[in-house]
């Protein structure tokens, strides 16, 4: 097998009617987390692990029915409240490694809610280099805590 990697930089911003506090907790408070940081709505979850301090731990587990399981670890390097939150993680199907990265989410006040932007540093490994659903995933999520928001 010839071993290599694809380093790849993802960008997303979402222009969000809330406030930058109200989005930063759904990313820090761990019970708002885990209503909207999963798979899909079909797939089978573990309970998502978040320790939001520096040096945290965060965990994530699921997958479909009697499918491989879609493992993400991360540890958390830097919070600044209500601005900006830095962590790396992995992303594991089984027991193989698929991508390491680094995120970066920023919450900037504007005049209507919140701009985030998330950057994502991302090193894909040795043949899953599928970055087309990586940031179709990714949005998915981004959907989904906009929901979340959207209930509260």
């Amino acid at each position: 097998m010839t071993r290599h990697v694809t380093p790849h930089t993802m960008i997303i911003t979402r222009d969000l009617k809330f406030a930058p506090s109200v989005v930063f907790k759904a990313w820090a408070d761990p019970a708002a987390k885990a209503h909207w940081f999963s798979g899909p709505p079909d797939w089978e979850a573990e309970p998502h692990r978040l320790d939001f301090r520096v040096g945290g731990e965060e965990y994530s587990a699921g997958g479909p029915k009697g499918g491989p399981m879609h493992i993400m670890r991360g540890v958390i390097h830097e919070i600044v409240p209500d601005e900006r939150i830095i962590s790396s993680f992995t992303m594991h199907v089984d027991e193989t490694i698929l991508t390491v990265s680094l995120a970066t989410i920023e919450f900037v006040a504007t005049a209507t809610g919140t701009k985030m932007t998330l950057t994502e540093q991302l090193v894909f490994l040795d043949g899953c280099d599928h970055i087309a659903d990586r940031e179709h995933g990714t949005n998915a999520m981004l959907d989904m805590m906009e929901a979340y928001l959207n209930r509260q």
